[in-house]
């Protein structure tokens, strides 16, 4: 892939995340220093052609040939090659799909980002190539950034990021995608001029909201700079037929483009192939960086800064809630949204399950411990409105608490089961024992949880980082 020509070394930003007092806390996130975070078209149900005409401007077609790769392929320009193609959710997991990727081309005027899908089932009909008559050409928007912190910028490269969201598609329906750019096609010769694209992908679409027949999630944090090893095993990663994963923060050791770019490279045969919705970690320091990376949904009754810093969906019976636990002002300034939204999602009679995600812990006896700000401000609305789980990392070791309230444990079904799954290739920390504590493993087994809804049932089984060994697996039912 493309290099982004980096030249902030990961020195000078260490010193900027000392400096500024952040050690194993962040600093001061987006919501506390607003100058750190930088500020589609709709699918028919029978779609036609859609393609750029000659002069730039997207035009329905009649059925042309199949497009012809120009002279030396559509990735001969470097520059505009894709990387980093990753998938998100902004709006409905069932009939939308966010598609985001980087170049090192930044020209927003210059670079038309488009995504070309089909549904799979066409390709497979058309010898396995991506249809242009009758799939579907969409275009999104870029948006440039430097690296800032506390509202200075501390580098002189501009990167950028394409995206573009795909609305009105078929719930549960696999299609082939391919993401970049090109001027124009011309439907009688099958010519794509100056196309750079990246190969076909898949993806699939999610499940409407109340349906109850099984899935499965995969939970995930802190690999912290451990690419590396995320890169030997990300096969392995990608084969598991979750319908997507979540990620509760610490992705990178301070949030530089320079660390993201691995990490991204590390994590694309998974994540351009399944959706990963993520929470902002303390590492996320870099904070317009991170929320740079991740298209999320932008929950409008939160205040302006704030949105994307927390964000939820409905994926079949379960409401899956993303918070941003990084300093004590921005817990209390999401108290409100989140009151409001757990309050909908209990009286939603489509709802069987409440799930919640963030960096730090509410509970924990590893090195870090509980939260303080998260038992004062957000444990009382978990309690109030019957959160089933709450998954976090921060602390790198797997632990599952019993079920929790009011500060006791609790019987099955009467209180919130907290997961620490911290260590996907962090450094690791050793585990500890408190009252709530039913497992702990030290983190130097690595580990993720799969997460399988079957109805009005959840299993948790909690895995070692090779996929060898199950640390812990739990059945939780409802009647």
């Amino acid at each position: 892939m493309a290099s982004r020509g980096w030249v902030r070394g990961l020195g000078f930003g260490v010193a900027l995340f000392a400096a500024a007092g952040c050690g194993e806390e962040a600093a001061k996130p987006a919501a506390e220093d607003a100058a750190a975070v930088e500020d589609a078209a709709t699918l028919d149900d029978a779609p036609t052609l859609v393609a750029p005409d000659a002069n730039g401007e997207d035009v329905a077609g009649a059925p042309g040939k199949e497009p012809t790769a120009p002279v030396g392929g559509w990735l001969a320009d470097e520059l505009r090659a894709p990387r980093a193609v990753h998938l998100t959710w902004q709006n409905d997991p069932a009939t939308t799909m966010t598609v985001a990727w980087s170049t090192a081309d930044t020209d927003l005027g210059a670079y038309r980002p488009k995504l070309w899908l089909a549904p799979t089932a066409a390709v497979e009909a058309n010898g396995g190539q991506l249809p242009y008559a009758g799939g579907l050409v969409l275009e999104g928007t870029g948006e440039t950034y430097r690296e800032s912190l506390l509202g200075i910028e501390v580098g002189e490269t501009t990167y950028v990021v394409w995206t573009v969201e795909a609305t009105g598609l078929e719930p549960e329906t696999s299609y082939t995608y391919r993401v970049g750019t090109w001027d124009a096609y011309d439907p009688a010769t099958g010519a794509l001029t100056n196309a750079t694209l990246s190969e076909p992908r898949t993806f699939r679409t999610g499940r409407l909201k109340g349906q109850r027949e099984p899935f499965e999630v995969v939970l995930a944090g802190d690999s912290r700079g451990g690419h590396d090893e995320i890169a030997q095993r990300i096969d392995r990663f990608a084969a598991i037929p979750a319908d997507f994963w979540i990620f509760n923060g610490d992705m990178t050791q301070s949030g530089l483009q320079e660390e993201w770019d691995p990490w991204m490279d590390a994590m694309e045969p998974l994540v351009s192939e399944r959706v990963l919705m993520p929470v902002q970690g303390n590492h996320e320091v870099f904070a317009n960086v991170y929320y740079a990376q991740f298209a999320l949904p932008r929950e409008v009754d939160l205040p302006e800064e704030l949105q994307e810093n927390a964000w939820s969906l409905d994926y079949g019976n379960v409401h899956f809630i993303g918070l941003n636990s990084n300093s004590t002002e921005l817990v209390e300034d999401q108290v409100a949204w989140l009151e409001a939204d757990l309050a909908a999602a209990k009286a939603d009679p489509d709802i069987d399950w409440i799930v919640a995600t963030m960096h730090h812990a509410p509970y924990s006896a590893s090195k870090h411990g509980s939260t303080e700000r998260l038992q004062a401000h957000w444990v009382p609305l978990f309690e109030q409105h019957g959160v089933d789980l709450v998954f976090s990392g921060h602390d790198h070791n797997y632990e599952r608490s019993h079920p929790v309230r009011g500060g006791e444990v609790v019987g099955a079904g009467e209180g919130v089961t907290y997961v620490v799954a911290g260590s996907f290739f962090a450094p690791p920390y050793k585990n500890g024992q408190e009252w709530w504590t039913a497992v702990s493993h030290h983190g130097d087994k690595r580990n993720y949880v799969r997460m399988k809804v079957d109805g009005k049932t959840v299993t948790l089984t909690a895995w070692d980082g090779e996929g060898a060994e199950v640390l812990d697996e739990v059945t939780l039912s409802k009647p």
